[in-house]
């Protein structure tokens, strides 16, 4: 008898565990949109407004292509 309340026990601890981390994964999905949204943000008003930044970019770029020649 104590060993099928144990046993019982067992299942209802596993049940109640695999429910609490259930959409854990979704979590952790949304904290890094977050995280990313929060660096794009940064970035765009380190620069200013996007025609800085689009400006910028476009001149790292010909910079680095034009080394060569």
């Amino acid at each position: 008898m104590t060993r099928a309340l144990v046993a019982t026990r067992v299942r209802l601890v596993k049940a109640f565990e695999e429910r609490a981390e259930k959409g854990q994964g979704t979590l952790e999905y949304v904290g890094m949109i977050a995280l990313a949204a929060l660096l794009v943000m940064a970035i765009v008003g380190a620069f200013g407004n996007g025609k800085t930044l689009a400006t910028k970019v476009a001149g790292a770029i010909s910079d680095i292509t034009g080394i060569g020649g």
